[in-house]
């Protein structure tokens, strides 16, 4: 009879042991919840190795003369201002500045620029400025540099007419065109890139042996912020 008492406390023992482990696993149980969250990235600027600068006099290449030129003037481009998107694989790095560097230029030499703009990001963007200043180095003063804007619908580009002017010659020495191919409404596209071509024809009154630096830097925005930079 006692045996038969002992089992039984043994038993509510063990049911009450029992009883308490389920309720400390409830209490201790946990539940891990991951969640991974993506911002929409706004990224948007020059081409990184898209730019590309050929040379000519009266529109013709040196190589092409019965009997070449030497090369007496040199044109480089040089990026900076970068950013690169991590939404693209390979990602893709865009640059906000362009220098343009014109060595010994001299009357009736042209130089060729194209590139692409490029939104690099996912947010749909629209170009509100492309700033272009000059400056002549050997002198070390600032050139004035007046471009007229206008949509060729044929074309399908924003084009711009216009010279440099230097103030100590007075007059202009270079004559600009550029080609712009974005929409009318300056809409960029994410993952979308746009051409653009530019052309610098030095004139009779451009000065030899002078260095000059044509810098370009691009301002874009978010679509639906574009009145805020744009009257």
């Amino acid at each position: 009879m006692r045996n038969k008492g002992i089992m039984g406390i043994i038993a509510i023992m063990i049911v009450l042991l029992s009883m308490l482990g389920a309720a400390y696993a409830a209490w201790t149980d946990t539940v891990r919840i991951e969640v991974e969250a993506k911002m929409g990235e706004f990224i948007v600027g020059i081409l990184d190795k898209s730019v590309s600068c050929t040379e000519t006099t009266n529109g013709v290449p040196e190589e092409q003369f019965k009997y070449p030129k030497p090369w007496v003037a040199n044109c480089s481009c040089t990026l900076s201002d970068f950013e690169t998107s991590v939404h693209h694989t390979p990602p893709q790095t865009v640059a906000k500045r362009l220098d343009i560097k014109l060595v010994n230029a001299y009357p009736q030499w042209d130089v060729h620029i194209r590139f692409k703009l490029k939104n690099a990001g996912t947010i749909p963007a629209k170009l509100v400025e492309a700033n272009m200043t000059g400056r002549d180095l050997k002198d070390d003063e600032d050139l004035t540099i007046n471009i007229n804007w206008y949509f060729d619908t044929g074309l399908g580009a924003w084009v711009g007419e216009g010279e440099v002017i230097d103030p100590t010659v007075g007059t202009a020495i270079i004559n600009l065109h550029i080609e712009v191919f974005v929409p009318e409404d300056y809409q960029l596209e994410p993952c979308t890139e746009y051409p653009v071509y530019l052309s610098l024809d030095f004139k009779q009154e451009a000065e030899e042996c002078h260095t000059y630096l044509i810098t370009l830097q691009i301002l874009a925005v978010q679509w639906n912020k574009a009145e805020e930079y744009m009257p």
